[in-house]
Parts: structure tokens; C-alpha cells; sequence
């Protein structure tokens, strides 16, 4: 059995030189940014990890590292040429920015010198920007301060002492600190196995957490580290009483503001184009605002999901292209994506960093309505309203039909007690699930209010949200969705605009009711327009749940193999990138299943055995893109372990 301080770093036998490895799969693209902040007074130490860590940035050519250091002081990242970074060190101190954060009201951008200005007065918590951005301000007197996006969707984990703190994007470089003592944590796993992302900050390191989101890190000499909050979600029932019409036009003008502020006339973008809700709304805005953009779908061209936004593009008179991760290459991207992120996202293959050397390679920015079906949507309060959704749970929303949904992502609950070995983990399931509960309690007096601040705060951050930083490394994230005036007008909406989105749906009709009549890819069969004639009315009935479907006893099954073997491939996007059973993900349990002896120092063997098959069984699941989660982080699991635990 492996004690905790056992849990020793894998790499250290290996060599200095092993570390030379690119941050992701060495092809053409270009890292935005990577960084790390240690503060140090032992200058010796300092130098040291700072020398050891910038080799290990720069690992690819034309890939630029710089430092800004400032007495105990030092910042090394990696970064293309084009990134939108601002730094400056003087007499006063060092001040870093990296990404566009933005100064509300209006447009002004928020570089080094205007950080230092904004941030100075100590008595009170420093204002918070829009925009995807990280930023740094230290002084000797006042210590470090540490922000990044409202949601805290740009990573940063921190490690400190009374005399020293380590903060970067990633923990995968803290291990050359030689101060850094490596240590598992039970209760880190236990969040992530829980809901497939890190909860309450813990990682899979004691003493290594993630900042949480809204919070800003503090740190001064003798006195630590602590997480102040600098922004929350404000809540209220402001929009009640409006009208569906006076609901629309509040979020329209918080929508075309955000476009307005966060793009620049006669610059281009690349804008990530699905055929779904939140990225056509979005498009209709850059459209209506006169941005100049090109789409850019992912997948193949039998997909529904390309073939809706194929039509989009279209209508909107943009170039539309379609790009594809080759399936060669994802071994290597779930490597990349177990190294860097420490399953802090969960674990879904790491296919998002193949998209970066696409991205590079097009416009210095890239456009993207991710968190649109939660900010506006209400994703988890939808769910509670289909009854089917929770298995005999019923319709009503409350916290235990809510953790039933997000642990539909993760290891079931009850199988989790039985797999974890006792005499390390002991009852960190229950105290898990109990300071989830708090949290989620600690909300709203409102249940609605409750299930939306907690999915904003804590899923969807992690997933989709783990995805802005990996694009970024391939053309810098605008997010127009994610911005205080939109959660301002969404945290006080009632619940009927979140029913069926309801408030969005109507919101693309009276805005663009052209897109509005154009198929909708759902992730399913179903791409009936938001506004459909009567005839697609009627084929949806025939080719839907109804209709000649009820003729036969297995619809579902029927279904796909008409559209797979028509289509020669599975159709639906995303059921087809996170098949368990395809031959991608096949290869990856195979890797894992070199090292399922591992996975005995942590789990009861004869329970993993059963809830993790070996590589060349078929599992079903009713929907795979979700119910696949848990076993997928199981498998990036043993897969981090092969790096990171000494073999025993």
C-alpha cells in the first residue's frame, strides 16, 4: 500500500533532459501564454527554479519566454509573438498582464501601468475586469496579488509558506521548486471522481490549489496565502416582473454591448461555429455589429453539427471551415492534456488541443459563445424539469436531484465508497458531498438560483470552461457571453426565461429570425428549426419520437443504425467524439490497461475490475457524451499516475 508521502514525483529519476518536452504535440502551433510566479527571498533557490523552469517553456521553435523579476520576485512564461501581454518592473515593484482584461464601463483595455493604478489602494479588494486574462501585482511591502476572469475560467494554482509561494497555470512545473515537497491528495480525487472537476479548489497535490472562481489571491510575507472574493454573481429579482418583451430588449442591449467592447472595427476573428444555440446567436451579433470573422467548425462533414453551421455561415455571407483532429494524434493530446491540466477539467481525451495548431494558424483572436446554455439557458434547471432525466427523482428541482445530475458526469457515489480503499480515502466521499451541499445552499434562497450560481461557479468552468485556456494557446479567447452586464441581466431573470431556454430561443427569433428558421443541431436527430413550417413540423414527427418510430419497440437503436450507416459515420458530434467504444478511445484505455496495477494501491481491485472493463469490451450507455465521464477521469487516473507515482 502507498502511504501519502510516498507519492513521489516519477519524473525525478528520469533526468533533467526528459523535461524538454513541448507543451503539447510539437507541431506548428504557437503557446499564448504559460506562466509561473515563485516569490523567494532565498535569492540562490529563486534563481535556480527560474533558469530550470524557462528551458522548459521555450521547448519549441519560434516560441518566445521572458521574465519580469523585481527583487524576491520572478515571472517566467512562454508566449507567441503576437500574445497580449503587458509587464513592467521598477523601484515600486512588478506588475504583469496577461490576456485583454477590460475596464467596465467602455472599452479600455487594462495593461500593466493601469493595473498598478487600479490596484494600489489596498484598504479596499481591487476591481475586477471583463474579459480572459490573468494578472499579478507585487510590491515587497504589500506581497502578491493575484486576479484572473470573473469566472476564473483562466487557470491558476498556487502553492505558498509563510516565506514563499509558488503560482502558476499549471502545478506541473511547482515539482522543481526545491521547496516543493509532492504529496497525493485523497480529497482532490474524491471531488474529481465526484463530478469530473475539481471542487473547492482541491487538486490531486496537498497544498497545490486551484483559485476559486470570482477570487483573488493574497499573499504576504509571514502571513500566507488567502483567497478574498473580488467579484460574485449579483442576484436578484430585478427582472422579475418584465415582460417577456422588456426581458428580450434588457438582454439584447447587454449582448450587443459586450460584442461592442470586446471586438475591434476592421480587425478579423475566427469565430467557433457549431450548429447549436449560443454560437449562431453570437455570430448574429458579430454579424449585426460589423465584425469581420471567419467560421471555423470542428468535425466531419457527415456531421449534423457541421451541416447546420454550414448553413449558417451561409446565410450570414462568411467563409466557413471545417477542420478535423486527426485520430493518429489523440494518444499524444491525452497525454498532453493529463500533464498540464492534472484532471482538473475531468479527463475527455484532450481532443481540444488539437485544435490550437488550426487556430495559430488563421487570426490572432478567436471568438467563441462558450457558457451560453448556462448563463442563459439555465442548462442544469432544464434538466430538472424533465422527469426522465432523473431517473424516478421527479421534476422538482432540489440539491439532491441536482447532484444526481452532476454526478451523472463522475464515478456514481455509491460505487465510489465501495472503490476507494478505506484506509486511505476514509469518509472523504460524505465530507465531499456535505460541503457541496453547503456551497450549493449558500447561494439564493431560491432553488433555480441555487442549481445556476453552482453550475457557473463550479461545471462550468472547468467544462467547457477548461477549453478557453487550451484554445488560447493557439489565438487569443473572446468571450462575449461572459460578461458582467449579461450575468447581471441573467441572475436576475425568473425562472420561466430559463424553462426550455426559453428567453435565448426568442431572443435569435426577434433578432435573427433568418437563423432562427435554419436547422438546429441539438446533439441529436432533431435539427427542427427554432421557428419551423409546417412541413418540418410534420417531418420531425415522422423521423422524431413519434410517428413510424413507435412502430418499432427500439426507436433509438434503429435510428442510429439508419443515420450511421447512411451517413457511413455516427452523425452526432459529440456522441461520436466521446464514444467510449470508438477506436480513439479504445487506444487510450489500452494505455491505461499497461498500467491497471497501479490503480491497486488506491482502489479495491475486484470493485475497479467491475466498474472499468478492459479495453476491448462494449459499454452502453443512454447518453455517452455524459454517462461516460466517470469512467474516462478512471482511466486518466491510472494514466497520471504513470508520471506521477512511484511504481510499486
Amino acid at each position: 500500500m502507498v502511504e501519502r508521502s510516498e507519492f513521489l514525483n516519477h519524473y525525478s529519476s528520469h533526468g533533467y533532459e526528459k523535461d524538454r518536452e513541448v507543451l503539447w504535440d510539437g507541431g506548428e502551433g504557437r503557446l499564448t501564454v504559460n506562466f509561473v510566479i515563485a516569490v523567494d527571498h532565498n535569492c540562490e533557490r529563486l534563481t535556480f527554479f527560474i533558469e530550470k523552469i524557462r528551458s522548459c517553456l521555450a521547448p519549441i521553435e519560434g516560441l518566445q519566454t521572458d521574465v519580469c523579476s523585481y527583487g524576491a520576485f520572478s515571472a517566467v512564461w512562454a508566449a507567441s509573438k503576437w500574445a497580449p501581454i503587458s509587464h513592467i518592473a521598477d523601484d515600486s515593484g512588478a506588475a504583469i498582464v496577461w490576456g485583454e482584461p477590460t475596464k467596465d464601463p467602455g472599452s479600455e483595455r487594462v495593461d500593466a501601468e493601469r493595473l498598478r493604478v487600479l490596484w494600489k489602494p489596498r484598504s479596499e479588494v481591487p476591481p475586477v475586469f471583463d474579459g480572459f486574462y490573468a494578472a499579478a501585482l507585487y510590491s515587497p511591502e504589500e506581497g502578491l496579488l493575484m486576479g484572473v476572469d470573473i469566472l476564473g475560467i483562466f487557470p491558476v494554482y498556487y502553492y505558498s509558506t509563510d516565506d514563499l509561494i509558488l503560482v502558476g497555470s499549471s502545478p506541473e512545473l511547482f515539482r522543481f521548486h526545491p521547496a516543493f515537497r509532492m504529496q497525493f491528495n485523497p480529497a482532490g480525487l474524491v471531488g474529481i471522481f465526484l463530478a469530473s472537476g475539481l471542487f473547492d479548489g482541491k487538486t490531486l497535490l496537498q497544498g497545490v490549489n486551484r483559485l476559486g472562481a470570482g477570487n483573488m489571491l493574497v499573499w504576504r510575507w509571514e502571513k500566507g496565502a488567502s483567497e478574498v472574493n473580488q467579484y460574485r454573481v449579483p442576484l436578484s429579482q430585478k427582472y422579475f416582473d418584465f415582460s417577456l418583451k422588456e426581458q428580450l430588449d434588457v438582454l439584447d442591449e447587454a449582448i450587443g454591448s459586450a460584442v461592442r467592447r470586446y471586438t475591434v472595427k476592421g480587425a478579423r476573428y475566427t469565430m467557433l461555429l457549431s450548429g447549436g444555440l449560443d454560437s449562431r446567436m453570437v455570430a448574429g451579433y458579430l454579424k449585426r455589429e460589423g465584425v469581420e470573422f471567419t467560421a471555423l467548425t470542428d468535425g466531419l462533414p457527415t456531421d449534423i453539427d457541421a451541416e447546420c453551421a454550414a448553413q449558417v455561415s451561409a446565410d450570414l455571407g462568411v467563409k466557413h471551415d471545417l477542420i478535423d483532429v486527426g485520430a493518429r494524434e489523440w494518444l499524444q493530446y491525452a497525454h498532453v492534456s493529463l500533464k498540464w491540466e492534472f484532471l482538473a477539467n475531468g479527463f475527455t481525451g484532450g481532443r481540444t488541443w488539437g485544435i490550437c495548431s488550426h487556430l495559430e494558424k488563421r487570426t490572432p483572436r478567436v471568438i467563441a459563445g462558450f457558457l451560453g446554455d448556462a448563463i442563459l439557458g439555465g442548462l442544469y434547471i432544464n434538466w430538472a424539469k424533465n422527469p426522465m432525466s432523473f431517473r424516478g427523482l421527479g421534476g422538482d428541482l432540489s440539491f439532491d436531484a441536482f447532484f444526481h445530475q452532476i454526478n451523472r458526469r463522475g464515478v456514481p457515489r455509491f460505487v465510489l465508497k465501495k472503490l476507494l480503499r478505506k484506509e486511505l480515502f476514509d469518509d472523504f466521499v460524505q465530507d465531499t458531498i456535505a460541503r457541496v451541499r453547503r456551497e450549493y445552499e449558500s447561494y439564493s434562497d431560491l432553488e433555480f438560483q441555487r442549481a445556476w450560481c453552482f453550475d457557473l461557479h463550479h461545471q462550468e468552468r472547468f467544462r467547457p470552461g477548461n477549453m478557453v485556456w487550451i484554445l488560447s494557446f493557439g489565438a487569443w479567447p473572446v468571450l462575449p457571453l461572459i460578461d458582467r452586464g449579461i450575468l447581471e441581466v441573467a441572475a436576475g431573470l425568473p425562472v420561466s426565461a430559463f424553462n426550455n431556454r426559453r428567453l435565448e430561443t426568442e431572443l435569435v427569433c426577434k433578432q435573427f429570425p433568418n437563423l432562427a428558421s435554419l436547422p438546429l443541431d441539438r446533439s441529436s436527430y432533431d435539427t427542427t428549426p427554432l421557428k419551423p413550417t409546417i412541413k418540418q413540423r410534420l417531418m420531425w414527427f415522422a423521423i422524431g419520437d413519434g410517428g413510424v418510430w413507435k412502430l418499432s419497440g427500439n426507436a433509438r437503436h434503429l435510428r442510429r443504425f439508419l443515420y450511421s450507416h447512411l451517413r457511413g459515420v455516427e452523425p452526432r458530434y459529440y456522441y461520436r467524439v466521446w464514444d467510449f467504444n470508438s477506436a480513439n478511445w479504445r487506444a487510450i484505455r489500452r494505455e491505461a490497461e499497461k498500467n491497471r496495477e497501479l490503480a491497486g494501491q488506491f482502489f479495491d481491485e475486484s470493485v475497479f475490475g467491475k466498474v472499468l472493463p478492459g479495453p476491448d469490451a462494449t459499454l452502453e450507455f443512454d447518453n455517452p457524451a455524459v454517462e461516460s465521464m466517470g469512467l474516462k477521469c478512471l482511466i486518466g487516473f491510472v494514466l497520471w499516475l504513470e508520471s506521477h507515482c512511484e511504481k510499486i
